[in-house]
């Protein structure tokens, strides 16, 4: 598999027991992975066999990011009577239900970091940075797209130290989470 603007952190498996430590590194931008087990695994249409996380490391669509290829190992699966088969990657949006606010990332920071949020159609966002006495920090009004928005902030950009909170509002939407500056 190639990653262009991503990098591989875990495998984790699911219907099938497969770990980091079937993933491999042979150069940057490139990892190969290979399972096997003693006995055939019968799953039906849709189950996840396991997981495989990636970090974006630059903002594209993940088709771009990630494309299967046999250049280290052959990109090819077995079933129970050891017949080859194809492997394919298969990308979908999950649609999105209500807004959502996710925790910041990384958090504690010290430079920069992400708060993001998911909208189920496109919508003005006001994101609000408060201290601990309630006093306003930082506010930005987003044109929030449908799907997957995300706003940095840095350190100067807040002025602060210590424990900081943000809220997000959208039309009757509202959460607040919390996030830590360090020294």
């Amino acid at each position: 598999m190639t990653l262009n603007g991503a990098s591989f952190v875990d495998a984790n498996g699911v219907a099938l027991d497969v770990k980091a430590s079937n993933v491999g590194q042979p150069s940057a931008g490139v990892i190969t992975m290979s399972y096997s087990g003693v006995e055939a695994v019968s799953v039906k249409n849709e189950e996840v066999l396991y997981t495989m996380t990636l970090k974006a490391e630059k903002s594209m669509l993940l088709s771009e990011m990630i494309a299967i290829n046999s250049s280290v190992t052959k990109a090819e699966s077995y079933n129970a009577s050891l017949e080859v088969g194809g492997v394919s990657l298969e990308f979908r949006t999950a649609p999105v239900a209500s807004v959502e606010l996710y925790q910041n990332e990384p958090n504690p920071f010290r430079g920069q970091t992400t708060i993001s949020f998911a909208m189920p159609t496109a919508a003005k966002a006001t994101l609000s940075v408060f201290d601990v006495t309630g006093k306003i920090v930082a506010v930005r009004v987003v044109d929030a797209s449908k799907g997957m928005n995300s706003e940095i902030f840095t350190r100067e950009q807040l002025g602060a130290t210590g424990v900081l909170y943000y809220t997000l509002e959208s039309g009757d939407f509202t959460a607040t989470k919390k996030m830590i500056i360090v020294e």
